[in-house]
């Protein structure tokens, strides 16, 4: 229950984070669209400001040329309708150009007039009323009776005054305006021209108007540009950019969540595995404790046994050498009695020997090392272990060099070493199952070095198992109790040597002991009686 409301909460985190990511992007798409739209606005509505404010100079242009052309002639002439007329052709937006007498308004009459077919006619006393108060050489605005018209009147003298009827509509052409705009053109006395884009009918949401507005920039003609925009949400929030952002924002979320969960499984089960090792490394010092308090025990064991057994092998020596000595006197010397009881001497002191160091061993006290021939000792101990492998149908075959291999070691030491590894190899050829097992010590000189080969031909050493093989307590036999292998590493790194296992590529182990040669040539045998 815990986990499903952990990871329903974990959804709601993933759905809120996501709503939070869209209302930041619809924030910045929104104010960065509307900047771009106002941008647009603005550089419309100046181009617009621009062309108009350049057309109506050429307003004021046109009343300055027809205001001296009509100076020039004491009368009207043909030379001022000819010059209106062109001005009509080339600027559709003037549609009339009339020459008006004002001495006073009663005296108001047109003197000449060119109108093109949307002008309007020109009344004198209207002009006259818009002059009257100018001096020569002014300009001024003034309505015009037609809608969307408006006039532009100058006086030229005390007598004479210029209108030209101006067409607000044409002020600005129709590839000028953007699609969207809605512009609005407007005087003192109200609205000119009102054109474009209207708002769009039945809009549920317009999310602003962006607008411009400016003088046209002129002193005779009193215009204000106006031009705006109806901006939809639609136009803020593009709805595309926002769908593809909407599905890429949420696979990263969900994709972040999934990296996020198999970090987290992944940092749980790292913990799991490192408090697993943390159980098995204790389990494994539990189990050497235990281990040490067995072999403590087994050590204070074994100091009695060998006290106790001291006596008892003292006097078969005893008994064995007077029997020796007995046979002597009564002629029985090299009988088969007597090397009978020469092998009860030699077995005795062996024994004697072993229980000596075994004693020096627990009381933790080295026995010091001699010059020995290592020949001689292996095969001393390859003749005691034959018994037990022809028993079990195993061959064990021995190849030592004929000259002696003289190395500073303790005897009894290194047989139980070679007897320890010559008995682990019988034990794997029979844990094989071989009808042709069969065990090998081999002894070579290698250098400075001498090199005692024990091999065979069983199941080999596991690969697991094979780094940890002389570890202490550490034992693939169930029975074990994993001091074998040790203890000859001990033994020999003791001598300054070593010890090393390998499996043959042809099948089973090899363990190799490597001592180094003595230096001095004395050498120390046994006394043989």
């Amino acid at each position: 229950m815990h986990q499903t409301l952990t990871f329903l909460r974990s959804w709601t985190a993933l759905v809120g984070g996501w709503l939070l990511l869209m209302a930041a992007f619809g924030l910045y798409s929104a104010t960065s669209h509307r900047q771009a739209l106002e941008q647009e606005v603005s550089e419309s509505g100046r181009a617009l400001q621009r062309a108009i404010s350049q057309r109506v100079a050429q307003h004021d242009a046109h009343l300055t040329g027809l205001s001296a052309l009509g100076l020039a002639q004491a009368q009207p002439s043909e030379d001022f309708d000819l010059v209106a007329k062109s001005i009509l052709r080339f600027y559709p937006r003037i549609e009339a150009i009339d020459l008006v007498s004002v001495p006073s308004l009663s005296d108001a009459r047109v003197i000449s007039s060119v109108t093109s077919a949307d002008g309007s006619a020109v009344d004198p006393a209207r002009v006259f009323k818009a002059v009257e108060r100018l001096t020569t050489g002014k300009a001024v605005y003034g309505p015009d009776a037609k809608p969307g018209h408006y006039r532009l009147m100058k006086r030229m003298n005390d007598t004479m005054a210029v209108s030209l009827d101006i067409d607000g509509a044409k002020l600005v052409e129709g590839e000028e305006l953007p699609r969207w705009a809605a512009l609005t053109l407007s005087t003192v006395d109200g609205p000119l021209l009102e054109t474009g884009a209207e708002t769009p009918a039945g809009a549920s949401f317009r999310a602003r108007t962006l607008g411009f507005d400016a003088p046209v920039a002129s002193v005779t003609q009193p215009l204000r540009l106006s031009l705006q925009r109806h901006v939809t949400l639609a136009q803020l929030l593009p709805p595309l950019p926002l769908a593809l952002f909407a599905a890429i924002s949420l696979a990263g979320l969900v994709l972040v969540r999934s990296l996020l969960r198999h970090r987290h499984e992944a940092a749980v089960a790292r913990e799991a595995a490192e408090a697993a090792s943390r159980r098995e490394a204790l389990r494994q010092h539990e189990t050497k404790l235990a281990h040490a308090l067995r072999i403590n025990s087994m050590g204070e064991m074994a100091s009695g046994i060998a006290h106790e057994l001291t006596q008892p092998l003292t006097a078969l020596l005893s008994q064995s050498q007077a029997g020796r000595r007995i046979a002597a006197a009564n002629g029985l010397a090299d009988t088969p009695i007597d090397g009978v009881l020469a092998a009860n001497v030699l077995q005795a002191k062996r024994a004697a020997d072993i229980l000596v160091r075994l004693r020096a061993y627990v009381g933790k006290s080295a026995l010091e090392a001699g010059v020995h021939d290592l020949c001689r000792h292996a095969a001393d101990i390859v003749a005691l272990s034959r018994i037990d492998l022809d028993r079990r149908g195993i061959a064990l075959a021995v190849d030592l060099p004929d000259a002696p291999a003289l190395a500073r070691i303790d005897p009894v030491e290194i047989e139980q070493v070679i007897h320890n590894l010559i008995r682990n190899a019988a034990d794997a050829v029979e844990q094989a199952g071989r009808g042709d097992g069969r065990v090998l010590v081999f002894l070579k000189a290698t250098g400075a070095n001498y090199e005692i080969i024990v091999s065979d031909n069983g199941t080999g050493i596991p690969a697991d198992i094979l780094p940890r093989l002389f570890e202490p307590f550490f034992s693939s036999k169930p029975d074990g109790m994993g001091l074998g292998l040790s203890l000859c590493e001990s033994i020999v790194e003791r001598f300054d040597g070593g010890i090393s296992a390998e499996n043959d590529p042809k099948g089973g182990a090899v363990f190799t002991v490597r001592l180094p040669a003595a230096r001095e040539t004395t050498r120390r045998e046994e006394a043989a009686e």
